[in-house]
């Protein structure tokens, strides 16, 4: 799987219109969004052999869906709209963005709020987002890209064994590998290790990762290594 952005872990704020658009909540630093579900304790003491070890058992009960954000506190639209939620205590649309998996929509409420500042430095802000009732899951879409070429970690030698690293793609997605020597593919070389063999003393060895999804596919291959040396 590719590594994903912090960044891009986003809470879009609906505007109240029809149809309602949504916008990013700017200026945050630092974010995090939880799936939780609180436990329902199912445990019956085994009745052939009461005095023995209980197996606990359990299954989920009430649902939590919250986010947190904290960051600098940019005037504009968005965080006009927002604090108008919070000062009413109302509820309100928006959307969690979470990169590499997808969108959870749906009713929300802001449970925690807090603005804060130094004498010489900038209001900064915290929220917590709390779900206001079930959510609405649109799974990420669109064809992976490259972002960050493949690389090959290892010695280039005879024997020695060299891993190919994915690199970075845009969208979640399942990988597929291709092992060249000098630009050539080699045959039945498509895990994600390769071992140099002695045919392959003098040359030059690339790996080629595909990306696959729903969406569509694409390839990236990587830097060569230095020429394979014998063992």
């Amino acid at each position: 799987m590719s590594q994903q952005k912090g960044r891009l872990l986003l809470i879009k704020i609906g505007d109240g219109g029809s149809p309602e658009a949504f916008a990013n909540l700017c200026g945050l630093t630092t974010r995090s969004f939880n799936l939780s579900a609180s436990e329902i304790d199912t445990t019956v003491p085994d009745c052939e052999n009461p005095g023995g070890a209980v197996q606990k058992t359990a299954e989920p009960g009430i649902v939590n869906r919250t986010f947190t954000g904290s960051g600098k506190f940019i005037s504009g639209a968005t965080q006009a709209i927002l604090m108008g939620h919070i000062r009413a205590g109302e509820l309100f649309n928006a959307q969690v963005v979470v990169p590499g998996d997808g969108t959870y929509a749906g009713s929300w409420m802001v449970s925690d709020y807090e603005a804060s500042g130094e004498m010489e430095g900038n209001v900064e802000f915290s929220a917590t987002f709390s779900a206001a009732g079930p959510l609405t899951f649109t799974a990420e879409s669109g064809a992976p890209v490259n972002t960050l070429l493949p690389s090959i970690a290892g010695i280039a030698q005879e024997g020695q064994t060299l891993s190919a690293n994915v690199g970075t793609w845009t969208h979640s997605a399942v990988f597929t590998f291709q092992w060249k020597k000098d630009g050539a593919d080699i045959s039945g070389a498509t895990e994600e290790t390769y071992i140099p063999v002695t045919g392959d003393i003098g040359a030059t060895i690339t790996v080629a990762v595909t990306a696959t999804n729903s969406s569509g596919s694409a390839t990236a291959t990587s830097g060569g290594t230095a020429d394979v040396i014998g063992a």
